[in-house]
Order: structure tokens, then sequence, then C-alpha cells
């Protein structure tokens, strides 16, 4: 009872903090229909990085619809990475649910880290370089710094999102590994190319590409020797993911996810 009390506390909250900043915070900024046209919603992310909207980016209705987490399945990681020392920056000012530090987001990463490295038995400061395809706002990078990562870190994404990666990176790590970090608008852009002492993970990001450069990026990260931390959804606006996925990483290891409770729309592949 206490937690359903709690659960529809928090999503009241979430709700009315949309709605809020929405109006207040960035109503100077475009009415865009999300998944129509990419180009327009970079764009709108890229405007998030100007003040004075980037202060409280992340109460933004569309960051949070798209690449900011907040169900409570993801509490208990939050609440690990607090235990851990871990704690958040208030870069943003991102919504948290009551009595945790950090955000469900933040948690959210954090519970993909430790799936990958329980399966395959590895860790993230063993690496050399770590590859992210579509870096969000920047939490992975940021949460990877706090792992004691201090190899290059590779985000490839488009020019909006980079600008606003940026600037919450600069602000949220040190320089010398804000230094460490380059920006790519392609993976065949990758100079040295993908070997076996990098990590390349892509958190659905690879499975909402259009089916060309899906295809593409498939085939690059099959012929690669990379470690592979992903997730893709088994369907997405009306292409069978599954089914292209499928051929791909015979020898990888496989684990249908479900979260949230008992949703399995989604598999990691973990190498």
């Amino acid at each position: 009872m206490f937690n359903s009390v709690v659960s529809f506390i928090y999503r009241l909250n979430v709700k009315t903090k949309k709605v809020i900043f929405n109006l207040v915070y960035f109503r100077a900024l475009p009415k865009i229909s999300i998944w129509t046209n990419w180009n327009e919603i970079d764009n709108y992310f890229g405007q998030l990085s100007e003040d004075p909207y980037f202060k409280n980016f992340r109460k933004n209705k569309l960051l949070i619809e798209t690449m900011d987490y907040q169900k409570l399945d993801a509490k208990d990681y939050s609440k690990s990475l607090k235990k851990a020392g871990i704690l958040e920056p208030k870069i943003g000012n991102p919504i948290k649910p009551l009595f945790l530090r950090n955000s469900l987001n933040s948690g959210h990463q954090y519970r993909h880290l430790i799936n990958w490295a329980r399966h395959t038995n590895s860790n993230i400061e063993s690496m050399q370089r770590i590859v992210e395809f579509g870096g969000g706002y920047g939490c992975m990078r940021w949460l990877i710094n706090e792992h004691k990562f201090f190899g290059q870190y590779e985000i490839i994404d488009n020019n909006g999102m980079q600008s606003l990666q940026k600037k919450y990176l600069k602000a949220s790590i040190k320089n010398e590994n804000f230094e460490k970090t380059k920006w790519n608008l392609k993976l065949n852009s990758l100079d040295p190319v993908l070997s076996n002492g990098d990590l390349f993970i892509a958190m659905w990001s690879v499975s909402e590409t259009p089916t060309e450069m899906l295809i593409e990026t498939l085939n690059i990260l099959e012929k690669s020797s990379c470690r592979l931390l992903l997730a893709f959804q088994h369907d997405f606006n009306e292409r069978k993911n599954s089914e292209l996925f499928d051929q791909y990483f015979k020898g990888a290891i496989r684990k249908k996810i479900a979260y949230p409770l008992n949703d399995l729309h989604s598999t990691y592949i973990f190498r």
C-alpha cells in the first residue's frame, strides 16, 4: 500500500512538473511532433543547451519522454549508486523521487552497466576505449566517469545532441576527463576503428535508426572484435527489429528485458 502511494505521488509530481516547465521555461521553443522529423527534434534538443533553458533542461517534457527514464523500477539502482558514493550533480535540475539523491535515469543507466558486467564477467575500468552510439544528454558518460574510467570516450550523435552533451559534461566531469571525450557524426568515421579493447554502447539507439543505417552499423559491429552493450526494441515504427538483430552476434549473450514489470519488449546483447 505504501509503495503504491509513493508511486502515485511521484507520477503526479512528474506530470505536474512536465506541464509547468513546458509552459513556463520552454514556451519559446517550437512545438514539434515526436518522431516525425529527426532534424527538427535534434535542433530542439540543441536549443536546450542555451540559456535560459539549460538550467532546467531535465524537466523538459520531450527530453523526459525520450531519454530521461522516470519509471520507479529503477529506484533500487538509484539507491545503489548512492551507497557506492556516486551522487548525481544537480545540473539541469533533474526530477528525483522522494528520499533519493540520484534520479531514476541515473539508476537506469547503472542497471545497464551492472547487467553487462555480471553477464560478461568484465569491468568498465579495463576497457581501453568506450564508444557510445547516441549519448542522450550525457548521463552514461558522466556515470562511467564516476566508475574511474580514464580512457578515451567517443560519442556518435547528431549536432544538436552534441551541443547539449558538451554543455552538460563540461559542467559535470573534470576537465581532464572532458578533454578525453571526442564526438563523431558517424560510426565509420572512428579513428582507429573498433577493436577488442573497445566497448561499444548503444541503448536502443541503433534500433531507432533508419533501416539502411541500422544494417550498416550491425555489419560494422559484426566484423569487429569489440565488446558490446546493446539493447534493442523488438519492434520499432512497424519494423521487426528482432528479425534483423537475430542475424548478427550469434556467439553473444542475449537477455530479454523485463521492465517495466514483465513487459518483454526489448533484448540486451552482451559481448
